[in-house]
């Protein structure tokens, strides 16, 4: 895989969704990541486009109980040695989102978006293992 670019203002969440790639990879389908670029039989390459949180339901008394967390990207899979003139296997915008509860305090907060993070970051992992079958 190579670098993923991050657009966003969140410098944790590229390094989170290149990781959920690695894994959904290897845990789906039997995919382990290579030592480098020229030694794996797939690229994925991309830009982290979007990263955020907006409340994703309320209380009775109208205060926020959970947090919608969203991220997208921009992602293309390559055969490995492909020329970028050549079409890709697969090419397309993937986002994926995960709740997750408000916290008392602002280290549990931080505490929930990271898992909500990981969590959003695995699905959108397997929304592209989705695609890039559908479409093979």
């Amino acid at each position: 895989m190579a670098y993923l670019q991050n657009t966003t203002v969140y410098p944790a969440a590229s390094v989170a969704v290149k990781r959920a790639l690695f894994d959904q990879f290897s845990a789906m389908r039997g995919i382990m990541p290579a030592a480098t670029p020229a030694e794996g039989d797939l690229l994925v390459e991309g830009v982290l486009t979007g990263y955020g949180a907006g409340n994703a339901s309320y209380t009775a008394t109208d205060r926020a109980k959970e947090y919608r967390l969203t991220v997208t990207a921009e992602l293309t899979v390559r055969r490995k040695g492909e020329d970028k003139s050549v079409k890709p296997l697969w090419k397309g915008t993937v986002s994926a989102w995960q709740d997750y509860p408000v916290a008392a305090t602002i280290e549990l907060q931080r505490g929930n978006e990271d898992a909500a993070l990981l969590a959003a970051s695995r699905k959108l992992a397997q929304q592209v293992i989705w695609n890039l079958e559908q479409g093979y």
